[in-house]
């Protein structure tokens, strides 16, 4: 693949540094924000935790849910006033 030699000014390079991310290189970096345009933005989660943090994370989900449906399911109980 060929590349091309392209002037920034001196805030931009520095933003683009500042998204720059350990494992890329600036193709990547600029590659990464112009896509993530277009792209789902949970796509940049994939890999951000280990398989028993993310277990952890869904008990916990899991159990908010279950407290919410059952403080209000006891409000569907209760008689409407008008």
């Amino acid at each position: 693949m060929g590349s091309k030699t392209i002037s920034l000014h001196e805030e931009t390079y520095r933003r683009l540094d500042r998204e720059k991310r350990a494992d890329e290189s600036f193709s990547d970096v600029v590659d990464r924000l112009l896509t993530g345009e277009t792209e789902n933005p949970l796509r940049e989660l994939i890999g951000l935790v280990d398989e028993e943090e993310l277990e952890r994370v869904r008990h916990h989900s899991d159990a908010f849910r279950e407290d919410v449906d059952a403080r209000f399911s006891d409000r569907d109980d209760a008689p409407v006033e008008e």
